[in-house]
């Protein structure tokens, strides 16, 4: 079952600081994108050749869409599959694209798309998937199998068959499709609730998942937390935990992600985002401020003073009334990364607001 991008980046998101590498530059795509071009004119060209469309919905500040563009566009075999289609790439922040964007219910990148030559969709896929994933995805859909209608087929033939519906319901879930996809997932659980098969557990992510791309956080967290009470051994707790945290924070609850955090910590005390999470949570609240401190400083500590770290010790700091350590902080923050903007703003608030006390 698929953790989609909106859960893979979960902590990090969360934690406001991430520590990852980022993909080496892919070489010049050998593959005809027709990007910028009116999708009229794309429609135009695959219905005069006779060929489906593979769209490309992305971002420019997407990490999952620029690993594609790394580690899957340029193999020899993906090239060799997609150079038979009318390949298309679409920036959704782009305003001539915004529409389209809508028109096909574009709410997470990156989001594929095969069509007909007229236009009119086969089915989708979302998030990265590595080269030999990816190509068996694309080739199936071209054969109409593993798509929506082929599931619903075989969900009529046999409308009991757990690992079916729990497909149908991941395939509803990734379309935005949210009663048909609970509808599924919900049988599921029925037909396996003690996951003797191994279905229900990731039917209660999937679940999770879908209810936060609807943002239904709380209806997400009681997913999750339904999750790791009841199959702790079925999934990796510290994944679950940091989709938990993030889904907490994103409700509201920085009490329960507060919480969260701290179980996360126990699997690896020396985790930097977790140490840097928890203390931004502790200080969004105003307590706990010497326990943040001290998450802050040993984060500060393992990540060599990463930017985004000093930043939290800032807040930290700040948060505690202890200003010059505050402002010796996120000069620190500044140095290491002069061009963000957050970080100036941030000290001219601390400058502003102490000058004005």
């Amino acid at each position: 079952m698929r953790t989609l991008a909106i859960v893979a980046l979960a902590l990090a998101a969360a934690a406001n600081f991430a520590v990852a590498e980022t993909p080496a530059p892919a070489p010049e795509a050998p593959l005809d994108w027709r990007e910028g071009r009116p999708w009229a004119e794309v429609v135009a060209e695959a219905t005069a050749a006779g060929k489906p469309i593979f769209i490309d919905f992305f971002a420019t500040w997407c990490g999952p869409c620029k690993m594609l563009d790394a580690q899957v566009y340029n193999q020899p075999a993906v090239v060799a599959e997609l150079g038979k289609l009318v390949t298309y790439k679409v920036d959704v922040d782009q305003e001539p694209f915004k529409p389209l964007a809508k028109q096909f219910g574009v709410k997470a990148m990156p989001t594929m798309v095969l069509c007909r030559s007229d236009g009119t969709e086969i089915d989708r896929f979302l998030g990265f998937r590595p080269a030999e994933e990816f190509l068996a995805t694309v080739v199936d859909y071209i054969a109409g199998r593993n798509t929506l209608s082929d599931l619903q087929a075989r969900v009529a033939a046999m409308p009991d068959d757990p690992e079916l519906l729990g497909r149908l319901g991941a395939k509803h879930s990734e379309r935005g499709e949210v009663e048909p996809a609970r509808t599924a997932l919900t049988r599921v659980l029925e037909l396996d609730p003690a996951n003797v098969a191994g279905h229900a557990a990731p039917a209660l992510q999937t679940l999770a998942e879908m209810e936060a791309m609807a943002r239904d956080y709380p209806a997400a967290v009681a997913h999750l937390q339904r999750l790791l009470a009841a199959f702790p051994d079925a999934v990796d707790r510290g994944e679950v935990l940091g989709f938990t945290a993030w889904a907490q924070g994103r409700a509201g609850d920085l009490p329960g992600q507060t919480a969260t955090f701290r179980e996360l910590l126990k699997l690896n005390p020396d985790d930097v985002r977790t140490l840097n999470a928890l203390a931004w949570s502790l200080s969004e609240q105003k307590q706990g401020l010497e326990e943040a401190t001290t998450h802050a400083l040993r984060a500060a500590e393992l990540s060599g003073d990463d930017p985004e770290v000093c930043d939290t010790v800032a807040v930290v700091y700040y948060a505690r009334g202890m200003t010059t350590e505050a402002l010796s902080w996120i000069d620190k923050a500044i140095a290491g990364d002069p061009e963000n903007e957050a970080f100036r703003q941030r000290r001219e608030v601390m400058v502003q607001e102490t000058a004005g006390k």
